[in-house]
């Protein structure tokens, strides 16, 4: 309830006095914009100059009478505006001598910010600014936010607004679903908060909770307290309560400290600190404790403390942005491989079963960047042959200079690899890349680049005496085989042409521009033996239209590829006649006149193959509310498809729905442990069933292996100032300390949401399409 404003009025009136004109001003608002819940709030005006007090006054009313006692009465439509700020009244008393002031009737005050209505009487003082209003209705401007008071009482000696009777709600006129109450409000203009006693909450006609005090926050600054409590429910954890309590430490420094009560696992405390020490930085440090699990203690028999830290910040040290840093670390503890499972911290990722504990920094320039990284992972997968290796540390060059028709680049980096296991191999590693890049043909229609560089890579490798059986009959390393220094030089040779062809047509009685760009590249690298060279950062490159004009078969350094190939592909378009990309698709495929000789482990069978997968993509965006999406990789020496998707979707004002389906060939794909082919088949949908009630769903199968992955359905009513939402979802719940065994998860949501207050029940409060594995998300590429 931010009312602290009311007592402008009592500052206009002091001008009365001073100046009086019978001229009326016409002036009209201006028209308001807002949806149908919001067409009764004004838009919001704000001051143009700043200072109202300074701005000259105006009085206009039918009648102005002056008595022998020393009164001057204004009668009939007075009105008084300053600036931003008007008052109107049916009749305004002013007595002279003691400054005493009378407004009766249909009493409206509004400043651009606040609208303030009365049918009583204001009383007040134009030497004390003491100032009273009876039975007085405000609205905010430019938000919901309103409500009524009995009583306004406005101190200008203590700057001080007391309410008798307040009320506030967001709900619109004649429809307060809910309202809060309080028999006194007290408001310190200066300060940032107010403080209000005998506090209800009503839902229509029924109270539901009472505040004996309660403390809110008037303006838009942090204000310490306690927060709104959540509330869920689910099967692992049973009841689970967090009552969170906000700490405005200093303006750069807070904190949010959360116990958080688990019924069936203890008491977990939570903490978030959010920092921004000086300018240019920042960060946030978060950290989770629980002292004992009486579910992993029953199930596993483990009484040990179960935590979670997670540190991020972002430096800038110079105005410029050239000097940065940055962290991102997570933790937990030891070997407790299902934290992550089992409380759903709001922080950090999981990637491959990893976290990432990261730090960097350098310089960044417009053409090139210095920068180092220190890199580690905590592994949460029981028993598994080998650990990533940790960056301590890596530095990084990279440069990129043009000079007209030549382009000159080079990249560097320097990388020590360790490894916290006794039966792994180390090394440090040198890479220099230089290249030299020149435009033969660079016309709109037409671009040919020659493109000239080297590979040249040191290694200096640790190998142990005993090697990890892992590395052996997995990779098929040996430590004969493996060498303790390794120097490979690689020179490249690539040559990439695209021609651009268009075409003015017409379908359907309507015009089009359809592109044809057929480009073709030869690439040259020379064949060298590197299975003397471990694996620290590499492995197989996703095979699609854009890595096929890659100069690299595999990501990261350990492996460069031998290749001499030409890569054929075309793309068409089609733009109507506003420039809207409508259609794209994308044929691709590399020929190889020697078959590649690098693999990525030392027991991979030699590749015979003359040809690549051929690629295909396709996007199509029909009329902008249906749009389609494919992928495919197809085998056409085995007339096998290795891999594709098809995406459906139609998108229309709120109206949602998306069907898709994926395969991979297990063959093609043996780095993702798949027993049989991968098809899936699922769509998501999100619905207005009318303009306040909404349904939400989402299903998504396995077809191969005849088992559902993940289902969803809810359903939420969307008023103007209230909300409720209803979600089932049941999906397969990985065991995250075997990696091998699926459990089957039901969990029902629900949740009220009272809108400008709070929202409590059962879930996170998110209603939007997807499933909790399997997120909405739109792959299309069109240029629209």
């Amino acid at each position: 309830m931010r009312i602290r404003i009311i007592g402008l009025p009592l500052l206009l009136l002091s001008g009365f006095s001073q100046a009086q004109t019978n001229t009326q001003n016409s002036a009209t608002e201006a028209a308001s914009d807002f949806s149908r819940c919001f067409s009764h709030v004004p838009l919001r005006v704000d001051s143009a100059s700043g200072n109202n007090n300074q701005a000259p006054i105006t009085v206009t009313a039918e009648v102005l009478d002056a008595t022998r006692d020393g009164k001057i009465l204004y009668r009939g439509d007075v009105e008084v505006e300053q600036a931003q700020r008007k008052f109107r009244a049916d009749y305004v008393e002013l007595e002279q001598l003691s400054r005493d002031v009378l407004a009766e009737g249909n009493i409206h005050y509004t400043d651009g910010t606040i609208s303030v209505d009365s049918e009583q009487r204001l009383t007040g003082n134009l030497t004390s600014k003491d100032t009273q209003l009876e039975q007085a209705q405000y609205q905010f401007h430019g938000e919901p936010g309103r409500g009524q008071a009995g009583r306004v009482l406005l101190s200008d000696n203590t700057n001080q607004v007391d309410l008798k009777s307040a009320s506030y709600t967001t709900c619109p006129p004649n429809s307060e679903v809910w309202q809060l109450k309080a028999s006194t409000v007290q408001v310190e203009q200066d300060e940032v908060f107010g403080e209000a006693w005998n506090a209800v909450l009503w839902l229509g006609d029924a109270p539901v909770f009472y505040f004996p005090y309660l403390r809110f926050p008037v303006k838009d600054e942090r204000l310490s307290g306690f927060l709104y409590p959540t509330f869920d429910l689910g099967s692992d954890s049973g009841t689970d309560i967090s009552l969170p309590y906000y700490w405005n430490i200093a303006p750069n420094y807070d904190a949010t400290l959360t116990p958080r009560y688990m019924e069936k696992r203890g008491t977990m405390a939570q903490l978030e600190f959010r920092y921004l020490p000086v300018a240019g930085q920042s960060g946030t440090l978060y950290t989770e404790y629980l002292e004992s699990d009486a579910v992993r203690e029953k199930e596993q028999g483990l009484d040990e403390a179960r935590w979670l830290l997670n540190w991020r910040h972002n430096a800038r040290f110079d105005a410029e942005g050239h000097w940065r840093a940055s962290a991102d670390y997570t933790k937990v503890a030891n070997e407790d491989y299902g934290y992550w499972d089992d409380f759903s911290p709001p922080v950090g990722q999981v990637v491959d079963n990893q976290l990432m504990q990261s730090f960097r920094g350098g310089y960044y320039d417009r053409h090139w960047q210095l920068t180092t990284e220190v890199r580690d992972y905590q592994i949460l997968q029981r028993d598994l042959g080998t650990q990533p290796f940790q960056l301590a540390p890596s530095l990084a060059l990279n440069s990129y200079q043009g000079f007209g028709k030549f382009d000159v680049g080079f990249d560097a980096e320097l990388t020590q690899f360790k490894n916290d296991a006794n039966d792994a191999y180390e090394a440090t590693r040198i890479h220099a890349e230089p290249k030299l890049v020149y435009s033969v043909v660079n016309q709109p229609g037409a671009q040919l680049t020659a493109d000239v560089g080297a590979y040249y890579t040191h290694y200096e490798q640790d190998i142990p005496d005993t090697l990890s059986s892992y590395y052996q009959n997995t990779q098929g390393f040996t430590t004969d085989e493996l060498d303790s220094s390794v120097d490979r030089l690689l020179p490249r040779l690539r040559l990439n042409g695209t021609l651009v062809f268009d075409r003015e047509t017409q379908w359907f009685s309507q015009d089009f521009t359809q592109t044809l760009e057929p480009q073709l590249q030869y690439l040259y690298v020379p064949f060298k033996d590197q299975n003397n060279i471990g694996l620290y950062d590499t492995t197989d490159m996703r095979q699609d239209y854009y890595s096929l004009f890659s100069d690299r078969r595999f990501a990261g350094l350990d492996r460069i590829s031998d290749a001499n190939q030409i890569t054929a592909g075309f793309t068409s378009r089609i733009y109507d006649a506003d420039s809207v990309e409508r259609l794209r698709l994308a044929l691709a495929q590399t020929y190889n006149f020697t078959s590649p000789k690098v693999q990525l482990f030392p027991n991979d069978e030699p590749s015979d193959t003359k040809s690549s997968f051929l690629t295909f993509e396709g996007d199509l965006n029909i009329d902008g509310d249906w749009f389609l999406h494919t992928e495919a990789q197809h085998d056409t020496r085995n007339h096998r498809l290795a891999a594709g998707n098809i995406t459906l979707e139609y998108n229309n004002q709120g109206r949602l729905a998306q069907l898709g389906f994926r395969h991979l060939n297990q063959t093609y794909f043996p780095d993702a442990s798949l027993t049989n082919d991968l098809n899936q088949l699922g769509g998501t949908f999100s619905w207005p069933l009318d303009p306040q009630w909404r349904l939400i769903g989402g299903h998504y199968r396995d077809i191969e292996l005849n088992r559902n992955i993940d289902s969803l359905i809810g359903l939420r009513y969307d008023s103007c100032c209230w909300a409720v939402s209803l979600v089932w979802e049941q999906s397969q719940k990985e065991d995250w300390s075997t990696k091998t065994e699926l459990q089957q998860e039901t969990l029902i949501g629900l949740r009220f949401e009272l809108k400008g207050l709070s929202s409590f029940g059962t879930g996170n409060g998110d209603f939007s399409p997807g499933t909790s594995l399997l997120p909405y998300y739109r792959p299309f590429n069109l240029n629209n």
